[in-house]
């Protein structure tokens, strides 16, 4: 195969050059736009602002793996949506900068189950218009090709071929796209075949939809390999040159994995979805009217349907018939109840039961007892949605629409049930949907217009990725929102509503980290997250996190006798920080004629002035590393919330000399603080310990210094140690996570 430097990417005809210089300080090259990836986004059917940030999102992206006019190595990134916000779009439009940009050969690696590997092949083939035109293609598209068939092999080699071949012009090359299950077998056959060819300085994207979801090492801590991400490392390994993107809404998992990992990213993009997005911001502010509880006694299923659940079939079937009336839009309902297909079989028994007796009573006359009964159920459900729908058709026309409603809805058990495979859908076949199913809709799956969800399922083991993937209920919904609703048990509730707030921190410093030059290798891995889950399936994490809970209180310095250059630097931070403030002394908590019980403080020290500070302070125990990481997100978390904070900063004991603490053998401090109240001789108490010099409305800090020696009598092993404690008050803590890799010592 003929080698150039220029020709494996030539730059596209009418293409728009996007900003002369990286806007972004990790970008490698500099995209333009060419006719491709304008196309898909005119497609769209968004807005031009959402266009325009389709394709500088996608520039960056792609602008910050390897250069396809110097083609060489590889890059990983992680690109984190919300859930059914718009990932497919993004990757769809980074593909269409890619063949703007030169790249030959672009592989999608779609999904661990057969139907959503034809979803993503289908919307691909759709928003990319594979099939347009009567002349040469731009686009080539295969799925789960096969090493033994020579057409595969010749289909690759004429692409690559075509965009070395400097005599063609750009629309007589077509982009080869490669469609694979994320299976072993389908990746080892894939990989085979590459191998057979020549791809050095061949330019190859790749994208790993759903990363977090089997592509991970899940025999890392047995020191092994799983079989899926063999197939992946070796995929890999037959592409010299290519970008790696990790699509994905919950990006635990890969963040989590030790940064030597080949699947560990090196940069981060984050993607704002748009703004008819509606997701956990809104589906679980507090009061939210679009969530209701369960009862406890609907959740164990018994030999009747529960009432709530019967509640929520009604209530969809008035979204539906108000929906036909307005603009004669389908909508779908999805009733979660657990991963049982008997269970499954069960609820599907139950709710096409309530269909058939509800048509039936319908079709009575009006004054029946059973009608009249009805439709007062369906008022209930029709008043409920009122409160969120200030433009519902009016009762009796929803009431008239009903039973078109009810006979248009079909309601399938969606899961294998003894099939290969799970059921296609159809969307146009009906006007309504009812899916009843587990895993099938846990992740990837797109339930088309869904406004109503019914999951009486519990968090299972309490993975916070697992269950943020089931959130089907989040989508482009602002049109419809008011007659959008889910029952959850209040557990699940709890943990979804607990889970908004990790989300949000985690994808604020997700974005800090867009633009920092050391991307995510140096990243200390730190999260707020409810006690109650953890962040993802253990087995891919080979690297140990620690974990606080929400009580608040204090976190003292434990490794008091560190690095002698790491313990001057902090004596040097600390002198410097303390000669900005005015301290006073503090004798309202306790006034005392001796040194060694006189503290100073500063009440109104700038809480971002203190966390700069922090940030720079040096420790050595993994545990205070861990521990102030965590303060660290609290403190962040309290500016975000107030710019204008403060803290309490106190200098204890700063006029004493020679105050000792003993230390372990290790270097740990056994003491602290000095310890109270005590009580005198004639009765009372003196000191009444270090602790209580503290506010309480604000954190505070205490900044100690102790000659530290092994041992009582023995040798001072240094004088003035700098040492920190640092109180959180309760109404600021948060139950965070830490996670710290090796190599990450000066991590950020």
């Amino acid at each position: 195969m003929t080698q150039d430097n220029d020709a494996a990417a030539p730059r596209p005809a009418q293409a728009i050059p996007l900003p002369a210089t990286p806007p972004n300080p990790q970008m490698r090259w500099v995209p333009v736009q060419g006719e491709e990836a304008t196309g898909v986004v005119r497609r769209s059917n968004v807005d031009v602002a959402s266009q325009e940030r389709l394709i500088a999102d996608a520039a960056e992206i792609l602008g910050r793996g390897v250069n396809p006019r110097q083609p060489n190595g590889s890059a990983t990134g992680l690109v984190v949506g919300n859930v059914q916000s718009g990932k497919t779009m993004s990757f769809t439009t980074v593909i269409g900068l890619a063949r703007d940009n030169g790249f030959p050969l672009v592989i999608v690696i779609a999904g661990t189950k057969v139907n959503l590997l034809n979803q993503s092949h289908e919307r691909l083939e759709k928003d990319l218009n594979v099939h347009a035109g009567d002349g040469l293609p731009s686009w080539k598209m295969q799925k789960n090709i096969q090493a033994t068939d020579a057409h595969h092999e010749q289909s690759i080699r004429q692409a690559i071929e075509a965009w070395q071949d400097n005599e063609l012009e750009d629309d007589e090359r077509a982009t080869l796209i490669l469609t694979v299950l994320k299976q072993r077998q389908r990746l080892q056959s894939l990989t085979d075949l590459l191998r057979r060819l020549d791809l050095r300085r061949v330019p190859v994207l790749v994208i790993d939809d759903e990363a977090d979801q089997a592509s991970l090492n899940t025999r890392v801590q047995q020191g092994g390999e799983s079989a899926t991400y063999t197939r992946l490392r070796e995929l890999r390994d037959a592409l010299p040159c290519h970008t790696y993107l990790q699509y994905t809404a919950t990006p635990q998992a890969p963040l989590l994995i030790n940064i030597a990992d080949v699947l560990s990213p090196d940069f981060p993009k984050v993607l704002d979805p748009g703004a008819d997005y509606v997701g956990g911001q809104e589906f679980f502010a507090p009061g939210s009217p679009y969530i209701r509880d369960i009862p406890p006694q609907d959740i164990a299923a018994g030999n009747d349907p529960p009432d709530s659940m019967l509640e929520a079939v009604r209530v969809f079937f008035v979204g539906l018939a108000a929906s036909l009336i307005r603009d004669r839009r389908r909508r779908s309902m999805l009733i979660h109840p657990s991963r049982l297909r008997a269970d499954h079989r069960q609820v599907v028994q139950w709710v096409t039961e309530a269909k058939t007796t509800w048509l039936t009573a319908l079709r009575l006359p009006e004054a029946d007892p059973d009608r009249i009964e009805l439709v007062e159920d369906f008022r209930a459900a029709y008043d409920h949605l009122s409160t969120t729908d200030a433009n519902l058709p009016a009762f009796e026309d929803v009431l008239a629409k009903l039973p078109r409603s009810l006979r248009q809805t079909t309601i399938i058990e969606f899961n294998t049930n003894g099939r290969p495979r799970t059921p296609e859908i159809n969307w146009r076949d009906a006007e309504g949907w009812i899916l009843v199913g587990g895993q099938a809709v846990d992740r990837g799956f797109t339930v088309d217009l869904l406004t109503v969800t019914y999951m009486p399922r519990g968090v299972g083991v309490g993975n916070a990725d697992t269950l943020q993937q089931r959130a089907r209920f989040f989508g482009y919904k602002r049109k419809y929102l008011g007659i959008c609703r889910i029952w959850l048990e209040t557990v699940t509730r709890s943990a979804f509503e607990g889970y908004v707030e990790h989300e949000n921190l985690m994808r604020r410093e997700l974005k800090r980290l867009e633009t920092e030059p050391s991307g995510l290798n140096m990243w200390r891995r730190r999260f707020v997250l409810d006690a109650a889950l953890q962040p993802c399936r253990r087995n891919v994490v080979s690297d140990a996190y620690f974990r606080s809970t929400r009580l608040g209180g204090w976190t003292q310095q434990r490794g008091a006798l560190i690095a002698e250059a790491l313990r001057n630097a902090n004596a040097e931070l600390l002198e410097g920080f303390v000669r900005e403030f005015a301290f006073v002394e503090d004798i309202d908590t306790y006034r005392s004629d001796e040194e060694s019980q006189k503290h100073f403080v500063a009440r109104e020290v700038p809480l971002i002035r203190v966390i700069d500070m922090l940030s720079d302070y040096r420790l050595e125990d993994p545990r205070d590393t861990a521990n102030f990481t965590g303060t660290l997100v609290m403190l962040g978390e309290a500016l975000r919330q107030a710019p204008d904070a403060t803290v309490a900063v106190y200098r204890m004991r700063p006029r004493a000399r020679g105050a000792r603490r003993i230390v372990s053998a290790s270097g740990t401090l056994e003491k602290g603080f000095q310890q109270g109240p005590t009580r005198l001789a004639g009765g009372g108490y003196a000191y009444p310990g270090d602790t209580v010099f503290a506010m309480n409305d604000r954190p505070t800090i205490q900044i100690h210094q102790f000659d530290l020696a092994r041992s009582d009598g023995g040798a001072v092993e240094a004088r003035a140690a700098p040492l920190m404690a640092i109180r959180i008050p309760a109404e600021l803590a948060r139950e965070w996570l830490v996670q710290l890799q090796a190599g990450q010592d000066d991590a950020t």
